[in-house]
């Protein structure tokens, strides 16, 4: 098993260590972005606890993530119905150039009369 990375970050004032499997910078970039979502909170009411600042900035993460969560699988919808679409011009152009290779091969031959007139001159 992997070693966990041990990383001290702040967040609303207070020390935690984190372990995880992650690299150090990239707990700290998480660290950063919660503790500022915590002052977001924080700043828009300020006579909460910190528990209750810590509450709701759960709440404001997970309705971030569902958002994302949700365009997320928009994008992979849109990309299914694209690639359908995709397969279905294919076998069309495939049909149209199995159709036109039908044609000229089983087609009546022609003839240039124009060309056989002058020959007999």
């Amino acid at each position: 098993m992997a070693e966990k990375t041990r990383a001290v970050v702040r967040i609303a004032g207070r020390e935690y260590t984190i372990r995880a499997n992650e690299p150090e910078e990239y707990i700290h970039r998480v660290a950063i972005y919660a503790n500022r979502k915590m002052e977001e909170v924080s700043k828009n009411q300020p006579n909460l606890s910190t528990t209750m600042a810590a509450i709701l900035t759960v709440i404001n993460l997970g309705d971030e993530v569902l958002k994302e969560r949700d365009k997320v699988q928009k994008l992979e919808e849109e990309i299914e119905n694209l690639k359908r679409q995709v397969e279905e011009l294919e076998e069309a152009l495939q049909d149209a150039l199995e159709a036109s290779s039908e044609k000229k091969t089983s087609g009546p031959a022609i003839y240039d009369v124009f060309r056989k007139e002058v020959d007999n001159k």
